[in-house]
């Protein structure tokens, strides 16, 4: 299994205006090529996520299944599922010095084509720049 760190990437994709606190150092992730899927650098449909996410494409029909085994990846090395919409998971992770790193995931696919089980899709994963604890932009 080839695995992939997303570093200092630091935009969200999900996220309005990011958090509170900027953070200068994006986390360490590690992102297991999960089968089925290949890394994509063009992010297909999404080119504005070039250099801000790292893709992974597939076919439509596996898209849901692929979150779920990233979904369990991610939670398995301590992240949590703190929020997100029907397209997209929002994770964070308690640092060591205090604080939360953020980290999304996005699912998409090309709308331009027809929707089938073997339409090209993709998940996208970025972190989020700043301290995304609940409650963080309060303190």
């Amino acid at each position: 299994m080839r695995a992939l760190f997303l570093t200092a990437l630091g935009a969200g994709l999900l996220v309005a205006g990011g958090a509170a606190a900027q953070s200068t150092a994006a986390p360490e992730v590690d992102l297991p090529l999960v089968a089925g899927m290949e890394f994509d650098d063009t992010c297909g449909p999404r080119p504005q996520y070039q250099g801000k996410a790292v893709c992974v494409r597939g076919n439509l029909a596996a898209i849901e299944p692929v979150a779920g085994t990233y979904i369990g990846h991610f939670t398995g090395q301590g992240w949590q599922v703190v929020g997100g919409e029907a397209n997209g998971v929002i994770f964070a992770r308690a640092r060591a010095g205090g604080g939360c790193d953020g980290l999304e995931m996005v699912a998409f696919y090309d709308e331009s084509r027809p929707v089938a089980p073997a339409t090209q899709a993709w998940l996208a994963f970025a972190p989020i720049p700043g301290d995304v604890c609940p409650g963080a932009a309060a303190q």
